[in-house]
């Protein structure tokens, strides 16, 4: 009986940090790029400003975008040394535009891909 008890209390603080990690990130969508970022890393009008420079760039390849990223971030006043890890997820069956993540916290990498995967099915449509 503690057993099972200590099983749904464990399940319920995963449950709670998952969902904790995804909302507290923030999705921004442009015609090849889909960011996710932690909403207190960059506002979204930063944010919208680094789309409008990746949508002049047209799709570009992971290599470049990981090159470039981080030797822009500055210029959009985002603190490049709180990002963790930058996570580029190709177009595809899954993904309707390029997915790019920014992670100040790596834990939250597998709720940040779910959700930028996710977004984008539920946008298709657009």
């Amino acid at each position: 009986m503690k057993a099972r008890v200590a099983l749904c209390v464990l399940a319920s603080l995963f449950i709670a940090a998952a969902a904790w990690a995804t909302s507290n990130l923030n999705l921004s969508k442009s015609n090849f790029y889909r960011l996710t970022y932690s909403s207190d890393l960059a506002s979204p009008a930063q944010v919208k400003a680094i789309l409008a420079e990746l949508d002049k760039m047209g799709p570009a390849d992971e290599a470049k975008l990981k090159q470039w990223l981080p030797a822009n971030f500055k210029r959009f006043g985002i603190a490049g040394d709180r990002i963790k890890r930058l996570i580029v997820l190709p177009r595809g069956k899954e993904l309707k535009e390029i997915g790019i993540i920014l992670l100040t916290r790596t834990e939250d990498e597998a709720a940040a891909i779910e959700v930028t995967v996710k977004s984008s099915k539920s946008n298709s449509s657009e």
